[in-house]
């Protein structure tokens, strides 16, 4: 009888002392990995609104090209050089894209976080091709002709400038 139990016991299973060390340090790994995998998730979105603006900065140089003067977010939609999602105010990647000051010789574009945790920084592009941001706890637009703009660098050969992600 006492063989039977003795060999229960040690076949049962964890201890709730074993099982608890295991949470525990379950729960430390966890409090180390979850601000970095948050901090990553932040600069993704940063990077998509870049990008979104570098292409819609493109698309505008095409419809300047075809009609003689910039347009706004919907119209460049609506001549499907712009996914329309852009156009709608809804929330792409975290950010909202707006357009101001678009004359025929002018225009600028803002991304705008959606809430206050999607990112750090919120962007703008104008007619020269150049984004800007200003980085911030809170949301807000950066006005056209403010901000830090992105770092710009020579390319070798090309005599081009490439924007960088500071």
């Amino acid at each position: 009888m006492k063989n039977r139990r003795a060999s229960r016991r040690t076949q049962a299973g964890f201890s709730l002392i074993e099982l608890l060390i295991a949470i525990t340090i379950i729960g430390i790994m966890a409090a180390v990995a979850i601000p970095n995998l948050l901090r990553y998730l932040k600069t993704g979105r940063e990077t998509a609104a870049i990008q979104s603006l570098r292409n819609i900065h493109n698309s505008q140089t095409q419809y300047q090209a075809l009609r003689g003067r910039f347009a706004t977010l919907k119209e460049l939609a609506d001549d499907d050089l712009l996914d329309t999602s852009y156009a709608s105010g809804q929330p792409i990647n975290g950010y909202i894209y707006t357009d101001s000051d678009v004359t025929p010789d002018t225009y600028c574009v803002h991304a705008d976080r959606a809430s206050d945790s999607t990112a750090n920084r919120d962007f703008n592009i104008s007619e020269r091709g150049v984004v800007h941001y200003v980085e911030s706890a809170s949301k807000g637009t950066v006005a056209r002709g403010e901000g830090v703009p992105l770092a710009t660098t020579q390319q070798s050969g090309g005599g081009g400038a490439q924007e960088k992600v500071p």
